[in-house]
């Protein structure tokens, strides 16, 4: 355009006039070749953002009525306690709401006899130098060792037993495994190594990698499009599948599918999953390894509890919220039973469509957000059984992947031997489960199938059961609200589009597995990083 509009002027105009409007023109061409690109692709990926990022100013200093607080969190899972913790430490009046009986959702124990279990976290990562969950310890001044401890883990393929103790280790086995592709796979855990570190390059500001709109927040629209040149491993992994990357590497179809491993703990298939996603999700515990919480998940729970409540905070289990009260397009507090608590900040720690379909209401949304959120796919959930066998199985890792006869296994005293008598075993046995695959809890049919599952489950260990339970998605959902006992809240596939962390009600925040990134520990625990930084206006402390 900028040479047509040259030529033109060339023709129609003579000197001096064409060679000073004939610079201008090159001058302006120039300035828009320079700054264009990095505004529109800020524009494009931060409009719909920018409809929601409204700023609420809170004064911590302010002194407050006993039912008024600065901010209100609905829900004790790890999202919400994470985002607590840190803004009890930064001195906000905090208050946390929960049904429960004890805080921790998902990311909780409980006791059957002499054994102990969780009720689903097992394998925890982002515990690495740089990992979030660290620089969430270290902030608080909490001791990594002294609430998480390495797994051990073993993946049964094609009858043969894999397990190593780093990614070194694991790479010779599968060299020897698959000798034809033993140069492939040492290229292509190089090649997620240096995409993970990229991943995690601007977490040395805030502890957590942020999604692009917030990136153009935080650091600028130039910092975008640089994007691609300074993670240039990464951005690759974003813009393919797993199955892609997988495909890009290897042509053995087992030793692919030996990678998928654990494809559980995202819930989706290789071919709808970003192959971003699988790295940070299930390629990261080939890299850095997992963790299970010492003393129990809900230890973890508890800690972060405590810490709120040494901070000037408070816990309070068994208060369900009813309802967030708005008026004029902002939360004004909520409503729980007969008793109303006031905050201009609401933090919900719960999944976004019994957040805005139950406790707000459709009335204060507009039709095609209230669309949007009830057409939000759910993830897979799980079919557990909590077993105490009168077995000694210290010899085994804390983990057993079986891909053979699709069942994960956690040896739960073998990470932490306070959870069975000495010489006896907490074991859990879960495989993916789907919500409209069981009756109304407490049918008789309900309770013949969850006896059928859990007896599929331990042919081999029958003889040896002292305690047993068992839980369906339907268990989870009712302990949770998690709307069909979802694992990881919504779908994780490619095509799924979460929630931002900020909604269209003033001042109502995400904190949890509804929102970026998604589901697991980890996840949620960078939710609710990045939801105390925007709430303290990102600071850098």
């Amino acid at each position: 355009m900028i040479f047509l509009l040259n030529s033109i002027t060339s023709i129609t105009l003579g000197n001096p006039y064409a060679r000073v409007v004939s610079n201008t023109l090159i001058a302006i061409g120039i300035i828009f070749s320079i700054f264009l690109p990095e505004k529109l692709s800020a524009y494009f990926l931060t409009r719909d953002f920018k409809r929601y990022d409204w700023r609420v100013e809170v004064d911590p200093k302010k002194p407050k009525a006993e039912d008024e607080y600065d901010v209100i969190i609905v829900g004790s899972g790890i999202g919400g306690l994470t985002c607590g913790a840190l803004l009890s430490k930064r001195g906000y009046k905090t208050l946390i709401l929960e049904q429960h009986y004890q805080a921790g959702g998902y990311c909780s124990s409980f006791k059957r006899g002499d054994f102990t279990f969780n009720v689903g976290v097992s394998d925890v990562s982002g515990l690495w130098e740089k990992g979030p969950i660290t620089h969430l310890l270290n902030e608080l001044g909490l001791k990594h060792e002294e609430l998480f401890v390495k797994n051990r883990i073993r993946y049964i393929f094609r009858g043969k037993a894999i397990e190593a103790e780093n990614l070194d280790g694991f790479i010779e086995k599968l060299s020897e495994m698959f000798p034809a592709e033993e140069e492939s796979i040492r290229r292509f855990f190089e090649d997620a190594r240096m995409a993970y570190d990229e991943c995690y390059m601007e977490a040395e500001v805030y502890g957590v990698p942020l999604p692009a709109e917030l990136i153009v927040k935080v650091f600028g629209s130039k910092k975008l499009l640089n994007y691609p040149r300074e993670h240039p491993h990464f951005y690759d992994w974003m813009n393919k599948t797993f199955k892609e990357k997988l495909d890009e590497y290897f042509k053995d179809e087992d030793l692919k599918n030996l990678l998928c491993a654990l494809m559980g703990y995202i819930g989706a298939k290789p071919d709808k999953v970003s192959a971003s996603s699988a790295l940070t999700a299930m390629v990261s515990y080939y890299i850095h390894g997992g963790y299970f919480p010492r003393g129990g998940a809900q230890n973890f729970a508890e800690t972060l509890r405590r810490f709120i409540g040494g901070h000037g905070g408070r816990v309070m289990p068994s208060c369900r919220v009813d309802k967030i009260l708005v008026k004029d397009g902002r939360v004004r507090g909520v409503r729980a039973g007969e008793k109303v608590f006031k905050a201009p900040i609401i933090v919900a720690n719960a999944n976004v469509k019994t957040t805005f379909l139950e406790l707000v209401g459709e009335k204060f949304l507009n039709k095609e957000f209230i669309e949007y959120i009830k057409g939000l796919k759910m993830s897979p959930s799980c079919f557990a059984v909590f077993l105490g066998l009168d077995m000694n199985l210290r010899d085994d890792p804390s983990i057993i992947v079986n891909l053979d006869e699709r069942y994960y296994l956690v040896i739960n005293s073998n990470a932490d031997p306070t959870f069975a008598p000495k010489g006896k075993a907490s074991v859990t046995i879960l495989t993916e489960a789907n919500y409209r695959d069981f009756p109304e809890r407490g049918t008789e049919e309900y309770l013949r199938l969850k006896k059928m599952l859990a007896e599929k489950l331990i042919p081999d260990l029958s003889k040896h059961i002292v305690v047993m339970d068992a839980a369906t998605p339907k268990t989870y959902e009712r302990y949770t609200s998690m709307p069909e006992g979802a694992i990881y809240s919504f779908d994780q596939s490619i095509h799924t589009k979460r929630p931002y962390f900020k909604t269209p009600i003033k001042g109502l925040y995400l904190a949890s597995a509804s929102t970026f990134p998604g589901g697991g520990i980890e996840a949620v625990t960078i939710s609710g990083v990045i939801c105390a930084n925007d709430i303290c206006g990102w600071k850098i402390k």
